[in-house]
């Protein structure tokens, strides 16, 4: 093997041992890592938020989390979502599609992803959106009466 083809080989290895150094860092990072307690806040911040903006008090919650994948197919038991599930009476004033109209704008003006806005029936319709923050946020009305509000966040580390 000549001299330049000796070079060319340390070289190809060279670039392959950083492209593979870049991933194993990159994997390494891509999921940020959240106490329980701060992820549990963070999901009930954004549900405080919808009942605020509709005007009507959260009901029984249920936070808890749950495996995920993150970005990169990072999984296992120290990779985690956590999820909200919560209820809304109905309106007292006004209607369920007003409140999800009401819902919508906000959504909007903040520069949320809208990934489901649909009207499924008489004033009934599921609105889904993803936050800036990377968090899933879902209302939809229930059966019989009434909304189900449900708050995903991204996948987290444990610490």
């Amino acid at each position: 093997m000549t001299v330049r083809a000796r070079v060319a080989a340390v070289a190809a290895v060279a670039v392959v041992v950083v492209v593979l150094t870049s991933i194993v860092l990159l994997r390494g990072s891509a999921v940020e890592t959240k106490s329980e307690s701060e992820a549990t806040r963070l999901v009930q911040e954004h549900a405080e938020a919808i009942a605020t903006l509709v005007g009507m008090p959260l009901r029984d919650p249920s936070i808890g989390p749950y495996p995920c994948t993150g970005r990169f197919g990072e999984t296992g038991d120290d990779v985690v979502s956590y999820r909200g599930v919560y209820n809304i009476d109905p309106p007292t004033s006004g209607t369920h599609l007003q409140m999800l109209e009401r819902l919508r704008a906000d959504w909007v003006a903040k520069g949320y992803t809208l990934t489901d806005d649909r009207t499924v029936g008489a004033d009934r319709g599921v609105l889904t959106a993803t936050s800036t923050d990377g968090f899933n946020l879902d209302m939809e009305t229930a059966s019989p009466d009434g909304f189900a509000v449900f708050v995903h966040s991204p996948c987290f580390g444990r610490p």
